[in-house]
């Protein structure tokens, strides 16, 4: 990077980096979309049963609840490659140079977050299509709905994600907590099972997560049939928790911190 490069310029640099060593080990964004995939196909048959039998729907057929309920799951395990793209670094010994080049601190959060966010797009994205097509999910409301909310989503997973690298000093640190996030937290918002399923303490808990906010806007447009005006309120809570999540950063983050990658 050259003294007289622009933002934008150090930026971009920062992010092709990344997605080349994403391009030359795609294993884990393979991962990343074909399990929920398969979990998709695993839970919907039980999910019919519980949105029949528990959530008043009759006439569902279980994806309505398997389908966003993964995707919410799985989207926070974006979290994962985010902290890979700054924890390489000192697992390489380059954060060093890094640190010692003309870019500033927002600039390496920026151009490290990118590529994750591109492929937290094209993974709803992908997600969305397999439900609507392959399970033949129907939704009562706009589909078109669907996209603030996948949108409010990512600022969340973001917020979330870059904190942790913020708070983090060690990489299993970081992969625990995302792990935590998404699946344990993830399951008491209702993401595997429908929420009427939970136990009480679950279900007054299940509020103060992020993903049950996002799957409320999406199963309210799925299943009911809301409007625009029915998902302000999740996508706020959402766009809420990317902003805590980028003030602890603002905060948190220094590029002296040492930071300890896998050995």
């Amino acid at each position: 990077m050259l003294l007289h490069d622009s933002a934008v310029d150090r930026v971009r640099a920062l992010s092709w980096a990344d997605l080349r060593r994403i391009r030359s080990d795609p294993a884990q964004l393979i991962v990343l979309t074909v399990l929920p995939i398969g979990m998709m196909a695993f839970l919907t048959p039980a999910n019919k049963a519980q949105l029949r039998f528990f959530g008043g729907f009759p006439n569902a057929s279980g994806i309505e609840q398997a389908g966003p309920g993964t995707i919410v799951m799985f989207a926070f395990f974006i979290t994962t490659l985010l902290g890979a793209s700054f924890f390489r670094e000192h697992e390489w010994g380059t954060w060093d140079r890094l640190r010692a080049a003309p870019v500033r601190a927002g600039e390496i959060i920026l151009g490290k977050s990118l590529p994750s966010v591109l492929f937290s797009l094209a993974h709803l994205s992908i997600l969305w299509v397999v439900a609507f097509t392959l399970w033949d999910l129907r939704s009562k409301g706009s589909v078109w709905l669907l996209l603030p909310i996948s949108a409010s989503l990512m600022a969340a997973t973001w917020g979330f994600g870059i904190a942790l690298v913020s708070l983090c000093r060690t990489i299993d640190q970081l992969s625990i907590m995302a792990q935590v996030g998404s699946l344990a937290i993830g399951g008491l918002a209702g993401t595997i099972t429908p929420r009427d399923t939970l136990p009480g303490w679950a279900q007054a808990l299940s509020p103060f997560t992020p993903q049950y906010w996002a799957l409320k806007g999406y199963q309210d447009v799925i299943l009911r049939g809301a409007g625009f005006g029915d998902i302000v309120e999740p996508c706020l809570i959402l766009l809420g928790v990317g902003v805590v999540g980028g003030l602890i950063a603002l905060f948190r983050f220094r590029l002296s911190h040492s930071k300890v990658g896998r050995s």
